[in-house]
């Protein structure tokens, strides 16, 4: 699998902030070994205590386990981006924290924090070299590179472990779910075809409705490109897709859903978090430079550097 890193400002914050502390500052560059992550639709309380629980999670996907309620705080493997901040107010949580993705084009990968702002939501991200996407447990261990106006007033700052600022938002306000305060974007886009193939883009690929045949399809998605895109490739059936890098992130695991892919034989790729905003499906599509593929993808004649729309039409041929 050909891949690249991408070092965004963020990691340079992080080592700026940790260099004096070397354990820390490996961390923070990705070469320390990953927990084993929490599991498929799975939510873990790692931290518990009168006033609610921190529940960490791979994926914020699986926040809406029964056993999470409007006093928890959740860390989730996913990116901290304003797509993603509806599942959160959905539920009810007292606070979210997530994967900076590289922070990435116009800030999208940190864009749940302004939306957070403006919804009274404290939302903190997670240096994008100190944490795996997709895992949970990586993420709880990882470091504060940002926070929103409500997480930095109860003492959350950059440079924190994740887990002891987690604690830090259980002292916010319980939450109040509703379905109303950010809208999903569930919008899917056909972009062209290549003889019975379509190409679709959308935000991620769970717009795409399950009962449809898109066995023969490929989509450009907004989501990063961590390991449960295997696992939704599974039900979501498609021949080929291209996601964001997310900033590669600790261990490669913004592209982990590559070789995940591969191994199921779906052919897959990313674009850099730095070329298209996350979250963004026509921007995937429409700005999006390949940084990463797997080795289906590398038959089909995509290559690094190649436009998304490019290596769509190769993955739909």
């Amino acid at each position: 699998m050909n891949r690249r890193i991408f070092l965004g400002s963020s990691a340079v914050l992080a080592v700026s902030l940790l260099a004096h502390k070397g354990s820390v500052l490996a961390q923070a560059m990705g070469t320390d070994p990953d927990p084993a992550p929490i599991g498929l639709k799975t939510v873990e309380a790692i931290y518990k205590s009168a006033n609610g629980n921190v529940v960490a999670m791979d994926s914020l996907l699986y926040i809406y386990d029964k056993s999470i309620t409007s006093n928890d705080v959740v860390i989730a493997g996913s990116y901290c981006g304003a797509a993603n901040l509806p599942h959160a107010i959905k539920t009810g949580v007292k606070a979210m924290i997530a994967h900076n993705a590289g922070i990435g084009k116009e800030d999208a990968g940190i864009g749940a924090l302004y939306l957070g702002e403006k919804h009274d939501f404290p939302v903190a991200a997670v240096e994008c070299m100190s944490a795996s996407i997709s895992n949970g447990r990586s993420m709880a261990a990882g470091i504060i590179s940002h926070a929103n106006a409500q997480a930095l007033a109860l003492g959350v700052k950059p440079g924190q472990n994740v887990t002891e600022a987690a604690k830090l938002l259980l002292a916010a306000a319980p939450g109040k779910p509703s379905d109303v305060a950010v809208p999903f974007d569930k919008k899917v886009f056909e972009k062209g075809s290549v003889g019975g193939s379509r190409i679709f883009a959308s935000s991620a690929l769970t717009n795409l409705r399950p009962e449809d045949d898109h066995t023969n399809d490929v989509i450009a998605w907004g989501a990063h490109s961590g390991a449960i895109a295997a696992d939704l490739v599974k039900k979501w059936k498609v021949k080929g897709w291209v996601g964001n890098d997310a900033g590669m992130a600790k261990n490669h695991t913004g592209i982990g859903g590559l070789p995940a892919c591969n191994a199921i034989g779906v052919a897959a790729a990313a674009v850099s978090t730095m070329s298209a905003r996350i979250g963004d499906g026509l921007s995937t599509y429409e700005d999006g430079i390949i940084s990463a593929f797997n080795d289906l993808a590398g038959k089909k004649g995509v290559r690094e550097g190649m436009k998304a729309s490019e290596a769509l039409q190769l993955l739909a041929a």
